[in-house]
């Protein structure tokens, strides 16, 4: 399946920075293992960015149609003003037609990781507005926030496991995948 994974944020917009991390750093190295392990499933992955590059998300949406992606899962951490009460990974998505990719990613990351699960959210529900990369009817789309960077725990592990993290995230798109596809994947959440 052809898959674009959109490592979040880069060049002059790092996203959230606790405790001298930065989320751009933390999702493209997350983003690129995840990319690595999906090819090594049998997918055609691309990547909307390989290196700390800046893209606007308009760009990040056109690459869906460039690259004719089938799926597309963008990467992010959380931060909350809160500090360190907020904590675990949460899956946004657009509609039901993407809710089974959000469900794959987020069982996932919250069984294999064992991250907290505050589950998966439509965007505009939770949100009150649309993500822009959220907005395309055309494949299935999924923003995974995979842990808060104000969290010293989250922040700890996800810099300790950005490898795991990576590769978990790929079995869960793999595990939507094979759904999709009506195959069968062993061993895998229930």
């Amino acid at each position: 399946m052809r898959i674009l994974i959109d490592p979040g944020h880069g060049g002059d917009k790092p996203g959230a920075v606790y405790g001298g991390t930065s989320e751009e750093d933390v999702t493209l190295a997350v983003g690129l293992r995840c990319t690595n392990v999906l090819r090594e499933l049998g997918h055609d992955v691309f990547l909307t960015r390989d290196r700390d590059i800046g893209m606007p998300l308009l760009e990040r949406v056109r690459l869906m149609n460039e690259y004719k992606a089938q799926v597309f899962l963008s990467i992010h951490c959380n931060a909350s003003a809160g500090g360190e009460k907020a904590h675990g990974a949460e899956t946004y998505y657009r509609d039901d037609e993407d809710e089974l990719l959000a469900k794959c990613v987020q069982d996932a990351l919250t069984s294999y990781a064992g991250m907290k699960d505050n589950g998966i959210l439509q965007d505009v529900l939770r949100l009150k507005k649309r993500l822009t990369v959220l907005n395309n009817d055309k494949l299935p789309c999924a923003l995974v926030e995979i842990g808060y960077l104000s969290n010293r725990d989250d922040r700890s592990y996800l810099i300790e496991n950005m490898n795991t993290v990576g590769e978990i995230l790929a079995h869960g798109v793999d595990w939507f995948t094979c759904i999709k596809g009506g195959v069968e994947k062993m061993n895998w959440p229930e």
